[in-house]
């Protein structure tokens, strides 16, 4: 039976409950079918809040981990079903490894965004809109914000229409929002908040205008200006 330790802080919470729950699974004591506890019991043999352990479960759920099923809560599984794609958060400490998750990012971003000026619908910009607005009315680059900015990414893939290219994009929007919360300082520095937000707005007004080469390129600029105030240059081996 799996024995849960009540966090320690010292990293960021929802990984460091991954992490025991894979610790778990590697080790034995919760098999294939087994059914985690629930939000509330985890919460509570953890320490944390319920918002804390649904982060957990949903970065589980996405590395394909558990599945949730209506009516019985997360469930371990096999590992022929889980994930054969993972970003390991740890390995993301070294700068070269950050480079290439970068890397990655652009190549599938750059392409969704002139993707999305060409398929993005009334309702795509309705959401691209809103999300744009929540990071504007942040007065720092806070959790809201960083969420915010997640959202932003998310909703761009989504208006490609494409299931699969919104499926990774978003799973690598959830990965990069940790390096930016250890990193968050750095848009207290000067107009890096405004120059972030700018990069987003130039984004969605080409998708807008339904300008694929600017926003191809509006995107671009974004992600390397994104890896370069988080100390990383992509491309260079």
């Amino acid at each position: 039976m799996a024995q849960f330790k009540e966090i320690r802080r010292g990293g960021y919470l929802p990984d460091l409950i991954a992490r025991q729950v894979m610790d778990q699974i590697s080790a034995g004591e919760l098999q294939p079918g087994d059914l985690l506890p629930t939000e509330t019991a985890l919460a509570d043999l953890f320490g944390v809040s319920r918002n804390v352990v649904r982060e957990a479960i949903a970065r589980l759920r996405s590395d394909g981990v558990i599945n949730t099923k209506q009516g019985r809560g997360a469930v371990v599984n096999p590992p022929s079903e889980r994930a054969t794609f993972r970003v390991d958060m740890a390995a993301l400490a070294s700068k070269d490894n950050l480079a290439d998750l970068f890397e990655l990012r652009g190549l599938l971003e750059i392409d969704a965004a002139g993707i999305a000026a060409q398929r993005r619908s009334p309702s795509d910009l309705e959401a691209l809109t809103m999300a744009l607005d929540h990071m504007r009315a942040r007065p720092s680059f806070d959790e809201q914000l960083i969420e915010a900015d997640a959202e932003f990414h998310r909703c761009l893939a989504t208006a490609t229409g494409n299931a699969y290219l919104a499926t990774i994009v978003d799973y690598l929007s959830s990965r990069l929002k940790e390096t930016t919360r250890a990193t968050r300082d750095v848009y207290g520095q000067g107009d890096l908040l405004d120059v972030t937000i700018t990069e987003h707005e130039r984004v969605l007004d080409a998708v807008s205008a339904q300008d694929q080469q600017a926003a191809r390129q509006a995107m671009a600029l974004h992600i390397d200006g994104a890896a370069r105030r988080l100390g990383v240059v992509t491309g260079e081996k």
